[in-house]
């Protein structure tokens, strides 16, 4: 009798599907496009691409482990899972999903801060209390206690908002040295931009992030008073 060896795979081929990609997150945000990232899936066999979904829709592949999703619409929330595959065509369960929203197109920015509650660490006396500061007034202005650091000023804007720029009108009583920092809760905060050096008059920031608190946390003063600002406003959409 002739002997034959047996080759080839096991009956039913490779079915075990790969693992799921992990560290899903956004490496870039503009206008019109997210560009995502994420940690490496294994597989017995061996790991081919990658499925990219916005929402429950593919919208590409990938062989690595980045991919740019472009064509979409501005200042909008998207919400995107990546799976893996082999060569056998088994696919992975959906990453945790992760949520985006788009920055704002050129000129659609709108005044947010105006009117909005404020609230500060301290005021120096009567007619300088925090709202004098998001009041749209040139001639009021929030300042407060004088001689110490660091202090700050909140403002709530009702809602969570894509954040694009802060303007700081400062009184003669500015900060040398201070910090934009947001926050969703009021609690926690993210720094969005640090300023050193600063010599009052106006200041210009471009910042990003979502939030719905932001506030001016002031680390060093210019002045031996206090900190004092006309206006504090915050502008995205």
């Amino acid at each position: 009798m002739r002997a034959y060896q047996q080759t080839g795979t096991a009956p039913g081929g490779d079915t075990q599907a790969p693992t799921v990609p992990g560290g899903l997150r956004a490496t870039g945000v503009t206008s019109g496009s997210v560009s995502l990232a994420w940690n490496a899936a294994t597989d017995d066999v061996g790991v081919t691409g990658y499925e990219v979904y916005r929402g429950t829709a593919l919208v590409g592949t990938a062989t690595g482990t980045t991919y740019t999703d472009t064509g979409l619409a501005a200042a909008t929330p998207y919400s995107y899972t990546v799976r893996a595959k082999d060569a056998a065509g088994n696919r992975s369960a959906a990453s945790v999903p992760l949520s985006v929203t788009t920055a704002s197109a050129p000129g659609t920015e709108t005044l947010l801060s105006q009117g909005r509650p404020a609230t500060a660490s301290s005021t120096e006396a009567t007619g300088y209390e925090p709202d004098k500061a998001v009041d749209g007034q040139s001639t009021t202005r929030w300042a407060s206690a004088e001689g110490i650091d660091p202090q700050w000023l909140r403002v709530d804007l009702g809602t969570t908002a894509a954040l694009s720029r802060v303007r700081l009108d400062w009184e003669a009583a500015h900060a040398s040295a201070y910090r934009i920092q947001s926050s969703a809760d009021g609690t926690n905060w993210t720094d969005l931009a640090t300023v050193t050096g600063g010599d009052g008059g106006t200041d210009e920031l471009t910042v990003s992030g979502n939030a719905r608190y932001v506030r001016m946390y002031g680390t060093q003063r210019g002045t031996p008073y206090g900190y004092s600002l006309h206006e504090f406003k915050v502008y995205g959409t």
